[in-house]
């Protein structure tokens, strides 16, 4: 599987098109002479961006560098390797008739249910998998895609060079390539790729796509269309192709994140090499629409079919597995695979129930309701295990109300965690203390202490911090400037029913220090608008796990753009700048672990829980586990997922 998410906290995948080169192709409704198009490619200048880097030859890297190989392995083999001989707990079939009433059960249906086929006759081949996804998939233009359901088709469609094995760690991804080299100095790259890949449309991929894609990401006009992608690659200098299978990056400095930098999406030289001179926002001409709708892969599966705000179907693609009449890699385990949009999770819960989807994942406050039925566990299994996503608030810290980090300290010990967390979140989530998780190499050993319920130490970090209740009224308050100010701030959130939950406790909570709260459902867009400005005073929040953590710095580096609550500290931006270019890993995670010492004492978030995977899975389905991003975003992940042949 590629990967889905990458160094920015999402990956993004190769997506292409079945369309001939483009020579007389149409931009809007006007067709373009070849002179035309000749024009615009010349006032395009595919140079622009990486113009004034002259990369040696091979000859001289070759020369001049002692290069140092990388793993690269074919992580569904490997998976069938460490599989072969394993025997499950319990037999799988019986396994999923339980009821998941424990954690211990739990973690028995997990065990069983992660087994591979022993032989291709347990295997229903001709078997369609409908997996649910929330939301429409926005873009099949690997270049602007953007959501988490764009990134579930590009996981089953995309090529890369570098995948996230089960415990977030890069690799070379062997269905892909044969080779990945580093310098002495981790600056330059060295990559051969297989020489059995083509796209769906016939044509070979080569290391020339891998080029030309990269001259896209750079280019000045190209940014605004993918502003992700492009500022994950600002310290990229060059990417070279040598010939059609080998290919070198060239990273600026040496840092412990050039591997993730290496894998972005790829697109093909061949189909958009014109198309984009001539629409580089790649959405106003028709051969752009048409792309987007008839894409042509790389990948195990193609799109045969989009209908918008309904599916995308996908399916298993010979050229993926067989070369010249040879079977080159594994043959994806089903002949299709439906990607079903339903929004209302009722609806999606109850298709599950009756065997219209496979599996999806449960909201909290449905696992003990709609999940725990006669009805779902007819056909389906529960299961849910830890993830690395925080939940949290958020304080403006350059608000009047939390500048103090003895009142956001104060906020911390005024949460009730276990109304919160046991009668609220039925003691589905653990409580979080930081941005690590525990268990996690980077997260302090032992853990940090978690903090408590303890309305005595709130109040007395309040009372040093000049909040008292000055006019006996209720309400803590400070004189700030000539101005008597009320300790009385809103609470943003967003409209789910999880995150109203949630706020009642807070604002129930911090009412017992005598500080008043309005909590404030929002939508979304005006939500993130309002966090860019900085203009709130907290507001609930959850991040995901991202590759490494260096890309925290994104949200805790003093003025990065998703530091919402402007928090700055010194040593922070320091023991960032350490962990970039230490490359050693033990060391690194003695940088990471006093930074998260700092967040515990200084406490720009009050972090609540982490989020659990939740879960369900038809009964027929085999081959899934979890990792620290859930079942799938990593590799082999939805690629090791099968379904047993029906008696």
């Amino acid at each position: 599987m590629t990967n889905v998410r990458g160094a920015l906290g999402i990956h993004l995948f190769l997506f292409l098109t079945i369309l001939a080169p483009l020579a007389g192709c149409t931009g809007g409704s006007s067709e373009y002479s070849e002179d035309e198009i000749q024009t615009k490619i010349e006032e395009f200048d595919y140079e622009k961006g990486v113009s004034g880097f002259e990369p040696p030859s091979l000859e001289e890297l070759d020369k001049n560098n002692k290069w140092t190989d990388k793993p690269v392995i074919d992580l569904l083999d490997k998976l069938k390797q460490q599989l072969a001989d394993y025997q499950p707990p319990m037999p799988p079939a019986e396994a999923v008739n339980l009821k998941s009433e424990n954690d211990e059960q739990i973690q028995e249906i997990l065990e069983s249910v992660k087994v591979l086929p022993k032989s291709d006759d347990e295997v229903d081949w001709d078997a369609t998998w409908v997996h649910h996804v929330a939301g429409d998939i926005n873009s099949l233009n690997p270049l602007t895609m953007s959501s988490t359901s764009d990134f579930d088709v590009a996981g089953l469609t995309g090529v890369g060079a570098i995948s996230s094995d089960i415990d977030l760690n890069p690799v070379g991804n062997g269905t892909y390539i044969k080779s990945w080299q580093v310098n002495e100095d981790n600056t330059v790259h060295k990559f051969v790729i297989r020489d059995d890949l083509t796209w769906s449309d016939g044509e070979p991929i080569t290391a020339y796509d891998w080029e030309f894609t990269f001259k896209l990401v750079k280019h000045p006009e190209m940014v605004a269309y993918m502003p992700a992608i492009s500022s994950g690659m600002e310290t990229v200098l060059y990417l070279k192709a040598y010939d059609e299978h080998t290919f070198c990056i060239f990273h600026e400095k040496s840092t412990a994140v050039n591997e993730w930098k290496d894998e972005f999406p790829v697109v093909p030289k061949h189909i958009y090499y014109e198309s984009i001179a001539m629409d580089p926002s790649m959405v106003d001409s028709d051969i752009h629409l048409k792309l987007e709708e008839t894409p042509v892969v790389g990948g195990p599966y193609e799109v045969i079919s989009r209908t918008r705000g309904k599916n995308v179907v996908l399916q298993r693609r010979e050229g993926f597995y067989m070369h010249d009449g040879k079977q080159v890699r594994d043959k994806p385990y089903f002949k299709n695979v439906r990607m079903e949009v339903i929004t209302d999770t009722n609806t999606a819960l109850l298709a599950l129930s009756s065997g219209k989807i496979d599996e999806m994942q449960i909201p909290a406050p449905k696992w003990n309701t709609d999940a725990n039925t006669p009805e779902f566990f007819a056909k389906n299994v529960r299961v849910k295990a830890t993830e690395w996503t925080e939940y949290h608030i958020t304080w403006n810290c350059e608000s009047e109300f939390f500048k103090d980090p003895k009142v956001r300290r104060a906020m911390s010990y005024g949460i009730d965690y276990k109304e919160l967390l046991d009668r609220v979140l039925d003691g589905l989530f653990e409580q979080a203390n930081g941005p690590f998780h525990p268990t996690s190499w980077m997260s302090p050993k032992p853990p940090l202490p978690m903090f408590t319920y303890d309305l005595d130490k709130a109040r007395k970090l309040l009372d040093e911090a000049g909040w008292v209740d000055s006019d006996a009224d209720g309400i803590r308050d400070k004189m700030i400037g000539d101005k008597k100010v009320p300790f009385h701030f809103t609470l943003m959130r967003g409209q789910t029913p999880t995150s109203e939950k949630v706020a009642r406790v807070i604002v129930t909570s911090l009412n017992k220090l005598g500080i008043k709260v309005e909590e404030r459902a929002t939508e979304f867009t005006v939500l993130q608008q309002k966090a860019q400005d900085h203009t709130f005073d907290a507001m609930l929040g959850g991040w995901g796990s991202g590759t490494d953590p260096f890309y925290t710095k994104n949200i805790f580096g003093t003025n990065q753009t998703r530091n919402y609550g402007q928090f700055s500290n010194k040593r922070i931006d320091e023991l960032y700048e350490e962990g970039l270019v230490e490359l050693d890993r033990s060391k690194r995670a003695k940088i990471y672990q006093e930074m998260a010492k700092i967040f515990h004492e200084e406490q720009p978030y009050t972090w609540l829980f982490y989020l659990s995977s939740l879960h369900g899975f038809n009964k027929d389905m085999r081959g899934y586990e979890f990792s620290a991003r859930g079942p799938f975003h990593y590799s082999p992940g939805m690629e090791s997922v099968w379904k047993v042949k029906p008696l």
